[in-house]
């Protein structure tokens, strides 16, 4: 029988679950798999490549746009909840920095339990507690209890976003892995385009009740709206398996051969019994049978690990090289979420005053006088709108400005190298922020947001290919969760800082956002060029 392209020229020859050469499939034609079972690798090749795998990945999928939606509902979410909760710049940057706080914990917490309860079953939890806290925080009545049920929802988001790539890369054979993985990730941009979608059919329209003890209003109908996805996609993963190789780690033998004989049946048609693979070798993983301990032990044993790991990153060979790319992390992430996170509360304040004043000419910053939260003149003391529907029509164009740029990319990275992409996309996301404070037009003001966001999106994917590029194979998943955890104390503190600083002086935010941006994109300068360089 064929396995497609699962060959052994045509994929990656490193044995997933053993490094005996010998211990490839003997005679799939006989139905055999030689007596000591196949590798993983070519059990996956086995089951052929077909509908099980494109519901999976369309799962995933939803997952990843699930996660997405309640990061960007939470833009939006600012402005419509400001004139009931009182909120003040402060406030508002405090309740956008919440969900990253979240995510710090979660992504440890959830992801170790990931590998001790299994992929499938955390997942489930990451879902019901993202989509719970968001139906709970749509029913608060106060500011307080916002911020701790969107707490809540990042914990849930954080602890998905390790497990969800795992589990989806574990059912990939090897020259399948990185496609089905990018397009599980450009489920981002659905996120975001449907936080805003969810927002122009409730937000605008004087929905829900109110009365003097509770108050469930259009922008708790969002977050309710919001959190429906979550749970909607709970409900699907539901219906997966648990990943085979997880369950070989258990030393699950049976229960991993059901799964790929499931996978076989809905990719090929076939009866489960024509499955060739008899036997999966799982040689050198009983280790990890006997060793689970307690939770406790689990996350000591992970410390420790990690800590080791974490040295080996400051070694005298790559030292330099691990300090350079932290900070341009910690600079790209300070600036796309300090800037993005308030992109819809800047447009809301340019619209509102053009709508009063058609012929007037002012940048962003000079409207701190007219509608900032510590002036005397306020919409929520003229009876307008919390979130002016043009608002809602702009925040939506600027995922879509995403798409080109990550075509480019995609067609033009093996030919100008991630460097170059790095580099370029840093410093002109800088420049259109700089540029951005002296636009004295919605217009202008939306397209040079539009640029922004094209740039500084592409550039975090741009950053994770450069770090396993530049990274051996024994420190490269060390290096990628060191760079996410500088890149998210980055984007607390740029969320922070806009939100202290937006009202006081204007300029001071949107300048550090550009300088960074650029001082980073130009610190890649100072990495080794990866065009047509081998992995390490």
């Amino acid at each position: 029988m064929s396995y497609g392209s699962c060959d052994k020229e045509s994929r990656d020859t490193v044995t997933l679950v053993s490094e005996d050469p010998d211990a490839h499939v003997k005679d799939h034609r006989n139905g055999t798999d030689g007596g000591e079972g196949v590798d993983y690798d070519d059990a996956l090749c086995a089951t052929g490549y077909g509908m099980f795998h494109y519901i999976l990945v369309t799962v995933m999928g939803l997952f990843t746009a699930s996660d997405a939606l309640e990061v960007g509902c939470m833009a939006i979410l600012m402005l419509a909840a400001e004139c009931d909760l009182h909120m003040t710049s402060e406030d508002k940057g405090w309740l956008s920095s919440v969900g990253l706080i979240g995510m710090l914990f979660g992504a440890f917490i959830l992801g170790c339990l990931g590998d001790i309860y299994g992929r499938r079953s955390i997942m489930i939890i990451t879902l019901l507690i993202n989509g719970l806290a968001g139906l709970a925080s749509s029913l608060v009545q106060s500011y307080g209890l916002l911020l701790a049920f969107r707490f809540i929802c990042g914990f849930g988001i954080g602890g998905g976003i390790p497990v969800t790539y795992a589990y989806l890369s574990e059912f990939q054979p090897s020259h399948r892995r990185g496609g089905a993985m990018s397009f599980a990730g450009s489920f981002i941009m659905v996120g975001e385009i449907l936080a805003t979608v969810f927002a122009l059919v409730t937000i605008p329209y004087d929905t829900g009740f109110v009365n003097a003890s509770f108050s469930y209003n259009s922008w708790r109908i969002f977050l309710t709206v919001c959190a429906l996805p979550a749970l909607i996609t709970a409900i699907l993963v539901i219906w997966l398996p648990e990943s085979p190789m997880f369950l070989l780690l258990k030393g699950q033998q049976e229960e991993a051969l059901a799964t790929l004989k499931r996978m076989y049946t809905l990719n090929t048609s076939n009866s489960p019994l024509t499955y060739p693979v008899k036997t999966v070798n799982n040689s050198g993983l009983k280790t990890h049978v006997n060793n689970k301990g307690n939770c406790w032990e689990t996350f000591f044993s992970i410390f420790l690990s990690t800590w080791q790991q974490t040295k080996g990153l400051f070694s005298n060979s790559l030292a330099r090289l691990t300090i350079v790319m932290n900070v341009i992390s910690i600079t790209m992430m300070f600036g796309l979420f300090g800037l993005y996170m308030w992109l819809p509360e800047l447009f809301n304040r340019l619209i509102q005053y053009y709508n009063d004043h058609p012929d007037a000419k002012v940048s962003v910053c000079e409207l701190r006088a007219y509608y900032g939260n510590k002036t005397e003149v306020s919409h929520c003391n003229t009876g307008e709108p919390p979130v002016h529907i043009g608002t809602l029509y702009s925040t939506l164009i600027l995922p879509a400005t995403e798409l080109p740029a990550r075509l480019w990319t995609i067609f033009c990275m093996d030919k100008l190298g991630a460097r170059f992409f790095l580099v370029f996309t840093m410093v002109t996301g800088g420049v259109a922020a700089f540029v951005f404070y002296f636009v004295k037009s919605s217009v202008g003001n939306l397209i040079m947001a539009c640029v922004f966001n094209a740039m500084t999106s592409v550039s975090i994917t741009v950053l994770s290919c450069l770090a396993t590029e530049l990274f051996p194979t024994y420190l490269r998943s060390t290096a990628l969760a060191v760079l996410f955890l500088t890149g998210r104390l980055g984007a607390i503190a740029g969320v922070i800082s806009f939100g202290y600083l937006l009202d006081v002086y204007c300029a001071i935010p949107i300048f550090l956002v550009a300088s960074l941006l650029i001082g980073g994109g130009f610190c890649g300068l100072m990495l080794p060029n990866t065009v047509r360089v081998a992995l390490q």
